[in-house]
C-alpha cells in the first residue's frame, strides 16, 4: 500500500506541476570552441515554465581559473529585476532574494580564454530557490564543456591578382614579391585576393590609385593568432612626361600634414615638447631632384621651411612648410571611426578582433532594434539604416561611423547587424511534445545534434498544410541555418539536422526530405552578391547540380533540397558539360567501334589471303 501511494503521489505531481518536469537551470555559450586570447560569453538561463514566476534564486557558477579569467558580469535583467553577484577565484555566486522573475536569460559572464584544452563550466544550487507562490523550485542543472583552441597561425594567402593584368612571376602562395608594368594612361588598378584560411583577414586589396613611376602595393594577411605575412606588388606606371616638378609624397613627422598635389603651402601646430621634425619627400619624376628635406629643429613660435623640386629640364617648383611650436602642451583628440561598445536590446555584443558583422534575432513583436552604439571618438557621427521597420525573415541593419580626419579626408567604418525576425504566422515552440494547432510553428536551438520530429507533428503539418521552421541559431538568436518542413513529409519520426563538415569547399551534411527549403549563412566564405552553385553527392561521389547561379543576399543563400544528405556550395563547376562532338560520339559509340573492328578484320583477312596466294605461287613448278 505504501508503494502504491508513493507511485500515485509521483503521478499526481506530474499532472499538478508539469513545469517541474522540464525545469532547468543551464549554461550556454556563443561558441564552445573559442581560441586562446579571445572572449567567450557564457549565459545563465533559468527555464521554469511560463505559468509561475521566480522569487528566490540562488546558484553559483564554477570555472577553471587556469583556463579563463573573468572580465565582466553582465546582467541581462535591469532595475528591480537585477540580482546580485559575488565573485571568488573560479566561482561566481548569482543571487536574487525577492521579486517576480520570468523564465529566461539572467546574466552573461565575459571570460577571457587563457589556454587551450578541454574543460567544463558548471552551475549548481546555492540553497533553495522558490516560486512567488512559495513552492520550492525542483531545479536541474546543466553546465557546458569548452574545448579551447590555439589560434591558427596560417598566413599563406589563397590567391593574389591584379584584375585585367598578369603579374610576374606567376602567382604562388609562397612567393611574396611581384612586378607589373602598366601604360601611362592607366590611373588605377583593382587588387584582388582570396583567403587561404577562413580565419584570416586580408588588408590592402581593392582599387589602388597609380602615380607615375613605381607604386608599391602591400597586401597583408593576418592570421587568427595575429601573426602577419606581407605580399608586395611593385606596379610601375609608365612615365611619359617631361619637366614634372610635382611631389609623389611628402611627410612631416609629429604633425598631421598630408600631401595634396594641388597644394604648395602646408601648416601645422605642435606641442612644446616637439623640438624637431623629419621632412621627407619623393618626386613624381624619378629624374627630378629634391632639396630642403631632413631633420629640422624647431624654435618656439613660427618655423618656415622650403623644399625645392628641379626637373631634369631645369624647371623649378617650391613647397613651403610652416610649423608653429606652441609654448604649452596641446591636447590631442583621438580620431577614429570605430565603435567603443555596442548594445542591441541591452545585449552587449563582442567587438574584439575588429569584428564588424553580427547575427541577431528577435521575436515577431519587434518592429525595430534598440541600438546603443558608443564611438571611440567624441567627434565621430553614426548613421543607422535598415532599422526603421523590421520585416519577417532576414533584415540588414547597418551602423555607419564617420570621422573627419582632416579637411579633405573622411574615414568611415561599417557595422552590420544581420537580424532575423520570427515569421508573423509562426507560433514559437520549445519542444516537439504535445504540439497542437493549425498555424505554422518555429523551433530554435543552439545545438547541432540530431532532433527527432515526431510523427504526430508531421501528420499535423500535412493535414493543416502548415510549416515547421527549424532554426539553428547563435547565442544572440541570430540565424545560422534554417530548415523549413512543408512538402514530401514521410509519416514516420524524422531525425532533422544540418552540420557543416568542411570549410573549403563549403560542405554540409543535411537530413531533410526532398523539395523542402534550406537557408544557410555563408558570409564568412562568400560575400554578398556572389553567385554560387549548389551540388549534392552520393556515396559514390557522383555530383548532382541542385541549383545554379544562387546569389548570396545579406550573407545567406536559400535553395530546395533534393533528398540527398551531402551538399557542396561553390563557385566552381564540378560537373563538366559535354560538347556537341562528345554528345555525338557517345550516342554513336557502339556503331563507331563496330566499324573500326570490321575494318581491322577486313585488313587481317586481306593479309592472310595475300600470304596464302604467295605461298601457292612459290610451290608451282617452273616450266
Amino acid at each position: 500500500k505504501i508503494i502504491k501511494r508513493f507511485i500515485f503521489t509521483i503521478i499526481a505531481l506530474f499532472f499538478l506541476f508539469p513545469c517541474l518536469t522540464k525545469a532547468a537551470t543551464e549554461l550556454s555559450a556563443a561558441t564552445q570552441n573559442p581560441v586562446v586570447g579571445s572572449y567567450v560569453y557564457v549565459q545563465l538561463e533559468a527555464n521554469y515554465g511560463d505559468t509561475l514566476k521566480i522569487k528566490d534564486f540562488h546558484v553559483y557558477i564554477d570555472y577553471d581559473p587556469t583556463y579563463f579569467s573573468l572580465e565582466d558580469v553582465i546582467w541581462i535583467r535591469f532595475g528591480a529585476d537585477k540580482g546580485t553577484e559575488k565573485i571568488e577565484q573560479g566561482r561566481v555566486y548569482i543571487d536574487k532574494t525577492s521579486g517576480n522573475w520570468a523564465s529566461g536569460p539572467i546574466v552573461q559572464l565575459k571570460l577571457k580564454v587563457l589556454k587551450a584544452g578541454f574543460t567544463e563550466i558548471d552551475v549548481d544550487r546555492n540553497g533553495e530557490s522558490y516560486y512567488t507562490n512559495g513552492d520550492v523550485m525542483a531545479q536541474t542543472m546543466a553546465g557546458i564543456f569548452i574545448n579551447a583552441q590555439e589560434p591558427s597561425s596560417d598566413t599563406l594567402i589563397g590567391t593574389l591578382y591584379v584584375e585585367g593584368y598578369t603579374i610576374q612571376p606567376t602567382f604562388s602562395k609562397k612567393v611574396y614579391n611581384y612586378n607589373l608594368t602598366v601604360p601611362a594612361n592607366v590611373t588605377s588598378v583593382n587588387i584582388g585576393a582570396t583567403k587561404g584560411n577562413s580565419k584570416q583577414t586580408i588588408t590592402g586589396i581593392g582599387k589602388k590609385k597609380l602615380e607615375y613611376g613605381a607604386n608599391r602595393v602591400k597586401v597583408i594577411v593576418t592570421a587568427q593568432d595575429k601573426s602577419t605575412r606581407t605580399y608586395e606588388i611593385m606596379i610601375t606606371r609608365t612615365d611619359n612626361r617631361t619637366g614634372d616638378t610635382t611631389l609623389k609624397s611628402l611627410t612631416v613627422s609629429n604633425t598631421s600634414i598630408q600631401y595634396n598635389k594641388d597644394k604648395n603651402v602646408y601648416e601645422a601646430t605642435v606641442s612644446k615638447s616637439v623640438d624637431s621634425v623629419m621632412i621627407t619627400g619623393r618626386t613624381t619624376d624619378p629624374n627630378a631632384t629634391l632639396t630642403g628635406t631632413g631633420t629640422k629643429n624647431l624654435n618656439i613660435g613660427l618655423n618656415s621651411f622650403t623644399l625645392k623640386v628641379t626637373s631634369s629640364g631645369g624647371k623649378e617648383q617650391s613647397y613651403v612648410i610652416n610649423i608653429i611650436r606652441s609654448n604649452e602642451e596641446l591636447q590631442t583628440i583621438k580620431k577614429s571611426s570605430k565603435l567603443l561598445s555596442l548594445k542591441i536590446n541591452n545585449l552587449v555584443l563582442d567587438l574584439s578582433n575588429d569584428k564588424k558583422t553580427f547575427l541577431y534575432g528577435v521575436g515577431k513583436e519587434y518592429s525595430q532594434l534598440s541600438i546603443d552604439a558608443v564611438t571611440e571618438s567624441t567627434t565621430a557621427t553614426t548613421k543607422i539604416t535598415g532599422n526603421e521597420k523590421l520585416e519577417s525573415g532576414i533584415n540588414l541593419v547597418t551602423i555607419t561611423v564617420s570621422e573627419k580626419i582632416d579637411e579633405e579626408t573622411e574615414e568611415t567604418t561599417e557595422y552590420k547587424i544581420i537580424t532575423y525576425k520570427n515569421p508573423n504566422s509562426a507560433v514559437v515552440i520549445k519542444d516537439f511534445n504535445n504540439v497542437k494547432g493549425t498555424t505554422d510553428f518555429l523551433y530554435s536551438t543552439t545545438s547541432k545534434n540530431t532532433q527527432t520530429i515526431p510523427i504526430s507533428l508531421i501528420k499535423s503539418l500535412k493535414e493543416n498544410n502548415t510549416k515547421l521552421y527549424y532554426n539553428i541559431v547563435n547565442m544572440s538568436n541570430g540565424l545560422l541555418y534554417q530548415l523549413i518542413l512543408k512538402n514530401n513529409l514521410p509519416e514516420t519520426d524524422l531525425d532533422l539536422y544540418i552540420t557543416k563538415t568542411n570549410d573549403s569547399p563549403l560542405t554540409y551534411n543535411i537530413n531533410i526530405p526532398e523539395d523542402n527549403e534550406i537557408t544557410i549563412y555563408v558570409e564568412d566564405i562568400y560575400p554578398s552578391d556572389t553567385e554560387v552553385k549548389v551540388y549534392s553527392y552520393n556515396e559514390e561521389l557522383n555530383y548532382t547540380l541542385v541549383t545554379d547561379g544562387v546569389k548570396v543576399q545579406n550573407g545567406y543563400i536559400t535553395f530546395n533540397s533534393n533528398g540527398q544528405k551531402n551538399y557542396i556550395i561553390t563557385t566552381i563547376d564540378l560537373i563538366k558539360e559535354q560538347s556537341e562532338f562528345d554528345k555525338l560520339l557517345n550516342k554513336y559509340k557502339n556503331i563507331i567501334i563496330g566499324i573500326i573492328v570490321s575494318f581491322i578484320a577486313i585488313i587481317i583477312i586481306c593479309i592472310v589471303i595475300n600470304k596464302k596466294n604467295k605461298e601457292k605461287e612459290s610451290k608451282e613448278p617452273l616450266y
